[in-house]
């Protein structure tokens, strides 16, 4: 046995590093490593918002006693380790382990379990006085000891074995250990122990809290580059409070010195945007008066962006929030909105700003550098290989610490994490309560994820949070479910708004819990025709519509529904267009714009689409084609939209991308100087073959799934289009969004329509009742006491409702049709085979340069300028 084996008999370890063959070569006392957590927590319980939220959650102010004893408790969050199991662990190989020693065990079941064995005699006087600390003490130990991302329930029997809590003779006695971590409890928390003081606060909220900071604090006191290995003679009681202030301060969790900065040059809008007088939403976003959740409703391209980074600079520059969490609907949109954040952040902070990243995970970008992740752990930035600034980015070395970044932009699957039964949901609970949390495109949410947002608004609102809800348009259901999560709120009403009371909601707007406030436009209306034409099924005859506008010199945007119609038309347009040079390319290459494409592939494809469609766009005719990817976060500005029937809101959305930007009137041909939108529909605009079969997106699959099922909006959306051929944005969207969305205006559709139509809206209501059912199951409870939900083992519970989808790796010689390495290809999970191994990996695989295919499963796929399709079978 080697010396350091030796040493180690005599003391427990919380932490080893072995070699290449598994022998451990160096160690941390696990006193060492309880300390280090400790002190991480002491001083995360010093920034702000973390002691705000504190606050709030407990339901009254925190002294110094208060988060002494809290130390303690997280100060015992490994006792657990102490046990003869777990020490075992030296021994990487069960068949190293010597005579007399148990097999290993873990320590979190076998920590509760501690107390049922002789072993707890060693650590009863700690105890005893814990409990004096009023009702609270144990179960926060319990929220203590589940550090790993799961509640461990005290009545569990868990799998352990009581002989790890006995001595192996001669060598290692637990109860030693133990009354050492007692010892020295009390002597590194003396005022822990100080009589007096209230009780710790009982409240569920504060346990849930609780739980999220000491599993963030292990995560920091167990990174060595904060907190390398205790030196010989090192007292780790003095050493680790200053390694936890400037790993903390290092990270940014810690932020008032960027506060002082900001606070010291009082940030001008002009100077942070290159605006040089922002619109009325912006300007309002200064207003200290708002509640904690606002709601803002403008149109499309209106600056909603800039509005949400004016309100974090006044809440920030208030000690209201420490970081900002900017969440998109999608990746593509979270990648565009990054940029625009990036760049202010460093107008506001010139000099060391705050750490920006791109929350997106296989797509992490932290001020400019990208991350290679490496074994063990570790991850390799392409522009700090070996800097120490690299230790700055430690939030986004891995997807479950995006939300302790200062500035966060993401989509908002990462908030939705922390309000499920997933691991680590309380330490991005936790991490959040220090955020502005802004939601984009709230809209865009469907009824699984809406309860899951409600539940993460309502518990982040409760921790003294801040939130902004943007959206073109809100329906008056969904604006007041919101609203009614505020504390204190007032407005809210029990029962549904009439249709006529929607319609009367100002717009563009500003609500919180106390009013709805008018809020003056950009001053950038714009007339918009839509017609109708029923040629939907035909890709030949839309491609004649969009060709015909590009011989005017157009700049024509088509948006269908699905990626096979969006592939036809474009091989339609290629096939009649006089002119190549009218495509939209990608390096050179035509091609068109949807989701089936790389992850590397997909942010040049955005930059090309802009460059081409967008503001400083070139002269000439251009023609593209894609699917809903154009329709959110992309700045662009067609002449005409081609577009399929989509419901009133999506449809506002793409009208968005319609007439963007003002320009002279040479700039656009002579027949689109006003904004038209030509909407594609089935034969004779009928819609009635679509209840029983979904095509275009439209309908509702058999299985329940599809893009737009509730054909009741779709006909309604259809109707308003005859009713009103010429509308004026924003100024009617308020109309046209009720008039297409309102419970009343659905009902008058099912009556109109019939017996069928009748039956479509109780599946429509089924279907979005299990849905929320679902949600409302899987969702983390933080008014329930922490531990009473035991997150389930066989339950996949993910923030998007549906199966998941699948991300192939490649590493090949070639890159992309489009020059790019081609690396990350996701397939969507209906592309997928029927009953593919988790496991499955690509074969067969076989490239060119101009395409890629490969079998899974047995299915065949390929990769070319028109993205990924699944191949018919032989």
């Amino acid at each position: 046995m080697d010396i350091l084996m030796v040493a180690m008999h005599q003391r427990a370890f919380g932490k080893l590093e072995r070699d290449n063959l598994g022998v451990a070569i160096r160690w941390h006392p696990l006193v060492d490593h309880m300390i280090d957590v400790a002190a991480c927590f002491e001083c995360l319980s010093t920034c702000h918002s973390i002691r705000r939220a504190m606050k709030e959650a407990a339901g009254r102010e925190l002294d110094e006693r208060d988060i002494a004893r809290l130390s303690v408790l997280v100060f015992l969050h490994d006792i657990g380790k102490a046990n003869s199991g777990f020490q075992a662990k030296r021994w990487k190989n069960s068949q190293d382990i010597p005579k007399g020693w148990p097999l290993h065990a873990g320590h979190g079941i076998e920590a509760i379990r501690l107390f049922e064995t002789d072993a707890q005699k060693s650590i009863a006087p700690l105890i005893e006085k814990i409990c004096a600390w009023g009702d609270a003490g144990e179960p926060l130990l319990i929220a203590s000891i589940s550090h790993h991302g799961r509640p461990i329930k005290k009545d569990n029997p868990g799998d352990w074995n009581r002989n790890i809590w006995k001595a192996v003779a001669g060598t290692y006695a637990p109860a030693d250990v133990l009354t050492e971590i007692g010892k020295r409890a009390e002597a590194i928390f003396p005022q822990a122990f100080e009589s007096g003081g209230e009780p710790l606060p009982n409240a569920h909220a504060f346990a849930h809290l609780f739980a999220g900071l000491v599993q963030l604090a292990d995560w920091l006191g167990s990174d060595t580059n904060f907190f390398p290995f205790s030196e010989k003679g090192e007292d780790r009681a003095v050493t680790a409070k200053e390694r936890a202030r400037k790993a903390i301060a290092v990270i940014g969790l810690d932020a008032d010195n960027w506060r002082s900065k900001l606070n010291a040059c009082a940030p001008n809008f002009a100077a942070t945007f290159g605006i040089l007088k922002p619109h009325p939403i912006q300007d309002e976003m200064s207003d200290g008066d708002l509640g904690p959740l606002v709601i803002l409703e403008s149109e499309t391209g209106s600056g909603k962006t800039e509005a949400a980074l004016w309100r974090f600079v006044h809440l920030f520059r208030a000690c209201l929030v420490d970081s900002l969490y900017f969440a998109l609907p999608t990746r593509v949109a979270a990648s565009q909105v990054y940029d625009r954040v990036q760049a202010a952040i460093k107008n506001l902070w010139p000099e060391n700003p705050p750490l920006t990243i791109r929350a997106l995970p296989g797509y992490v970008n932290a001020d400019g550098g990208d991350v290679t992740q490496l074994p063990n752990f570790k991850v390799l930035w392409s522009d700090h290989p070996d800097d120490a600034k690299a230790h700055q980015r430690w939030a986004a070395e891995s997807a479950k610490r995006f939300l302790a970044a200062p500035i966060a932009v993401g989509t908002i699957d990462q908030a939705l994490l922390g309000a499920l039964q997933v691991r680590h949901a309380h330490m991005r609970h936790a991490m959040l309560a220090r955020s502005f949390l802004v939601v984009d495109e709230v809209h865009a949410s469907d009824p699984y994820m809406t309860v899951l947002l409600e539940h993460l608004l309502k518990a982040h609102i409760n921790n003294g949070g801040q939130a902004l809800l943007l959206s073109a348009t809100l329906g008056s259901s969904a604006r007041n479910r919101y609203l009614a999560l505020a504390p204190g709120v007032k407005r809210p009403q029990a029962k549904p708004m009439t249709f006529e009371a929607a319609c009367a909601i100002p717009y563009p707007a500003i609500s919180d819990q106390n009013k709805t406030r008018a809020v003056e436009g950009t001053g950038n209306a714009k007339r918009v025709t839509w017609t109708t034409h029923d040629i939907i099924d035909a890709p030949d005859k839309i491609a004649t519509l969009a060709i015909d506008a590009a011989k005017l010199g157009a700049k024509v945007l088509v948006i269908r529904n699905t990626v096979p119609t969006a592939i036809a038309t474009l091989m339609a347009i290629e096939e009649g267009i006089p002119d190549k040079a009218w495509l939209f390319t990608v390096n050179g290459i035509p091609t068109l714009h949807h989701s089936r494409f790389s992850r590397q592939d997909r942010p040049v494809m955005d930059k090309a689409v802009e460059a081409q469609l967008g503001r400083n766009r070139p002269v000439g005719a251009c023609i593209v084609v894609g699917t809903q990817t154009l329709e959110q976060s992309l700045d662009i500005d067609a002449d005409v939209l081609i577009t399929d029937l989509c419901p009133m809101d999506v449809l506002l959305q793409r009208v968005g991308r319609l007439h963007r930007h003002r320009r002279p009137d040479t700039e656009r041909p002579e027949k689109f100087q006003s904004a038209q939108a030509w909407v594609l529909t089935p034969a004779r605009h009928d819609l009635e073959p679509l209840l029983a079969k979904s095509k275009h997106g439209l309908g509702m699959f058999h299985n329940g799934g599809g893009v737009y099922t509730d054909l009741r909006v779709l006909e309604a959306t259809r109707a308003l289009l005859a009713e009103k051929p010429s509308v004026l944005i924003p100024d009617d969207n308020r109309y046209l969004v009720e008039a297409a969305t309102h419970p009343d205006k659905l009902d008058c559709v099912q009556v109109a329509k019939g017996e069928a139509w009748q039956k479509l809206g109780q599946k429509v209501e089924g279907d979005t009742g299990a849905r929320q059912t679902i949600a409302r199951l899987q969702a983390l409870d933080f008014e329930q006491a922490f531990g009473e939900q035991e997150f389930p083992n066989d339950v996949q519970i993910a923030t998007r409702l549906g199966a998941q989808d699948r991300i192939l790796n490649f590493n090949l010689e070639l890159p992309s049709p489009f020059g790019q390495p081609l690396k990350e290809l996701p397939i969507r999970y209906h592309l997928l085979p029927k009953g593919l191994s988790p496991d499955a990996e690509p074969s067969d695989i076989s490239q060119t340069e101009t395409s890629l295919t490969f079998r899974l499963g047995d299915a065949q796929f390929r990769y070319t300028r028109l993205g990924l399709e699944r191949l018919k079978d032989d």
